[in-house]
């Protein structure tokens, strides 16, 4: 298996589709935890967080990580938030619907404009 460089913002995969961490480029990667921001256009969001861990879904009390490209953007967002067993980085994976395009960041979660509420941790 084959361990791609990884690239500041980009996602990657080895060959053999193991996602590699968006930090370190290693492929011992969790993702635990997933969030909604769904609205129309310029429309108040509303939040949905779902933790892979436990099942708990919880609505309006958990705000979805925003990267750096467009922030919160205009309409929907989703954002997939993990560890690296390797470097033990936290990351958030975005997607960002704005003007017509899908953006896809990858954001360290203790860096840049990923919070709304000053949280330290997505966990």
């Amino acid at each position: 298996m084959t361990t791609p460089t990884p690239e500041p913002g980009m996602l990657t995969y080895t060959s053999d589709g193991v996602m590699a961490c968006p930090l370190c480029g290693g492929n011992n990667t969790h993702v635990e935890h997933a969030y909604i921001s769904a609205r129309k256009e310029d429309h108040e969001p509303r939040e949905i967080h779902v933790s892979a861990i436990t099942g708990e879904v919880t609505r309006e009390e958990i705000i979805a990580p925003a990267g750096p490209a467009v922030g919160e953007g205009r309409r929907q967002r989703i954002a997939l938030t993990g560890h690296c067993e390797n470097c033990t980085g936290e990351y958030a994976i975005i997607f960002t619907q704005h003007k017509g395009e899908t953006i896809l960041e990858t954001v360290p979660i203790n860096e840049g404009p990923i919070y709304r509420t000053g949280r330290t941790s997505w966990r």
